[in-house]
């Protein structure tokens, strides 16, 4: 199958099998695990960009190197960790695209796509920021706001300080500060879909830290 794609005001026919490429890429690279995350992510911007579209937000959208960046935005991670992730995945990701001969354009937008995808744009600078970083960022982030990265932070928390008792009060630390990341995710989100598809799991996760956080006591071990 191919799709249309415009450059410079031409038009290339660009098969639709680099983006198989690329997922096979990104499941050699980041093994089933890191793939199925990405592949919820690709997934996720897939879903937000048919709300923008049906909303005539995304007149301007690349859907194709949206579609790409998802896939390839965290593959430094499996060598490199999160730290200054999305500029080592940039690099990453053009030395692959390079190989599949995709026109030096598309593969600058899925670069400045990944460039842009780990930090929040402030409200006032959005304009001028590219539509699909800040889908990709949303999308990113829309699995992380659910009773599930609960449980994941405090299997984090227990790895980290594995020697550390944990007492009633400690934990209710731990859950306050959770909380507090849920809220400034949620808040960052820059598009009214991903705001939207975030509300019900985010209300339900608040009411539940709240409720544990309530009833801890503080001189109960756990």
């Amino acid at each position: 199958m191919w799709a249309t794609i415009i450059w410079e005001g031409i038009y290339f026919k660009m098969d639709t099998d680099v983006v198989h490429s690329v997922a096979h890429y990104t499941e050699e690279v980041l093994g089933q695990e890191g793939f199925r995350y990405v592949s919820a992510v690709v997934a996720n911007c897939k879903l937000l960009s048919l709300e923008l579209e049906a909303q005539d937000d995304a007149s301007t959208l690349d859907s194709d190197a949206l579609t790409i960046a998802a896939y390839l935005h965290d593959i430094s991670t499996a060598q490199h960790g999160f730290q200054d992730h999305q500029v080592q995945s940039a690099a990453m990701a053009v030395d692959f695209l390079q190989t599949l001969a995709l026109p030096a354009e598309q593969i600058k937008k899925v670069e400045q796509i990944i460039l842009a995808h780990a930090d929040a744009v402030a409200s006032e600078e959005q304009q001028d920021a590219p539509l699909e970083g800040l889908i990709l960022y949303d999308a990113d982030k829309l699995g992380r706001l659910s009773g599930l990265a609960v449980v994941t932070s405090l299997i984090e928390f227990g790895a980290r300080y594995p020697n550390r008792a944990v007492t009633g009060e400690v934990l209710a630390a731990i859950l306050r500060h959770i909380e507090e990341r849920f809220i400034e995710l949620y808040q960052s989100l820059h598009t009214a879909p991903a705001r939207e598809l975030a509300h019900e799991k985010f209300n339900v996760t608040i009411a539940f830290l709240d409720g544990v956080i309530e009833h801890l006591s503080d001189a109960t071990p756990v």
